[in-house]
Parts: structure tokens; sequence; C-alpha cells
């Protein structure tokens, strides 16, 4: 088993639909330019809400329903606790890296040569050397839980690191789930948007649309749940 994306997938016009039906100011974008203004907004210490292709079976974000930043900045992990998943200050968040440049910054002492970690279900120790580039996912004992990402497994997740790493020299990017604390990781693009509009994420992407921050409308519920958000509270 190589992945465990086998969850729902929604075609790029049910996205659309769905936002049209909200009167959401999108972008509709081919996949190079996609990726390339994804990178950069990382790149530019931007928070992203990424949802594409099959949802995630497990307990992990792999990729397809994520909350995306760049783990060089030493203000992510606060920020993400704080402002999106509203969740204790000490809570860690874990990074997602190109396989073929797992072992270049993370060590899981393994004697038989690193292994795989495509379910970010392994821990491994952050190199020594690179811990100071990767504040963000450096657990305080210097270790992380890994995902290690292949183009084969999933190739649009694999390029937008990719691309990261072009712009930064770190083809690593912070990953945690798509989902505020107390709630469930989010399944479609009406739950990502309500998400989205209910934090303080920069952009959200969902298949081949891109929303900024700036166009966010709050729409009063998240379907299926009986709570209200209301800015940065949670009111039952």
């Amino acid at each position: 088993m190589r992945g465990s994306y086998l969850g729902p997938a929604f075609s790029d016009d049910e996205t659309e639909t769905f936002l049209r039906s909200v009167g959401a100011v999108y972008e509709r974008l081919p996949t190079d330019e996609l990726i390339d203004r994804t990178a950069h907004v990382l790149a530019a210490e931007k928070i992203v809400g990424w949802l594409q292709g099959r949802m995630e079976f497990g307990p992990r974000a792999l990729g397809s329903r994520s909350i995306l930043a760049n783990p060089t900045d030493p203000t992510t992990k606060d920020t993400l606790n704080a402002k999106i998943k509203h969740r204790e200050a000490f809570r860690p968040f874990a990074p997602s890296t190109l396989v073929e440049a797992a072992s270049t910054y993370f060590d899981f002492g393994s004697p038989y040569g690193d292994p795989d970690s495509p379910f970010m279900l392994l821990t491994a120790r952050v190199r020594p050397d690179k811990q100071h580039l990767l504040p963000a996912i450096t657990h305080l004992d210097g270790t992380a839980r890994v995902q290690t990402v292949e183009r084969a497994q999933n190739p649009l997740y694999y390029t937008l690191i990719e691309e990261f790493g072009k712009l930064t020299g770190v083809p690593v990017l912070v990953n945690t789930s798509f989902n505020v604390h107390g709630e469930p990781i989010v399944c479609t693009p009406e739950q990502a948007y309500n998400s989205f509009a209910h934090t303080d994420m920069d952009y959200l992407v969902m298949g081949d649309a891109l929303i900024s921050a700036s166009a966010k409308r709050k729409l009063g519920r998240y379907p299926g749940t009986s709570r209200v958000h209301t800015g940065a509270e949670v009111v039952v």
C-alpha cells in the first residue's frame, strides 16, 4: 500500500458550482500557474488551505485535505495554533518533504537506510545542522513526525513541495489537517470554504480554484455540525 487517498473527490466544475452559489470571488488557473502562485505565497509566509483529489483515509492529512505553511518561519507554529487551529500553544506540527530529500533533513535512525514514511506515522530526528532551517516543525526534543511524498503517489502535492524548495532552498512544508480544534477534517469544498472563511488562513486552493483572504464571505454555519463559528470563537 503506497497511499491512502481512498475518500471522496470533487471535480473542478463541482467546486466552481459551489463557489458561484455563495458568490465567492476566485480564479481558475492552469496547473502550472496554480502551483507557481501557491508556492510563492507559501514562500512569502502565508497560510494556505489545500483541498485536492480524493480525501485521505486514516488519522493524518497527507496533502489532500491539508493546511500548508512555511516551515522556515519561526512564527508559523504560533500563528497556526492561535489564529487558525485554535488549540494549545505547545501543540507541534509535522513536515511533508520529498522522499528524495528526506535523508538530507531527517535521520530515522535506521542502520538499513532511511525508510519511507508516506503515512506520517514515523518520528525522525531533525538533523542538527538543519534544525535552524525548520523551526516550525522541530519539536523541543529535536524530532519531527515526517511525511515523505513520492511523485507517483501524489504528483500535484509533490510538485508544490518541489517548487517551494526551488524558491526557498528547503523542499519541506508544514502540513497539518484542514480543520479547527474540535472539528473533523473537512471533506467537501463547502466545508473547506467555511473553515477558510472563519479562520485567518490567507489563501484557499481547491482543485484549480484560488481564493484569497480578501475575497472571503462568511457563510455562518459549518455544514453538518451544530456549531456556529464567529471569528476566532466557537459557539455551541
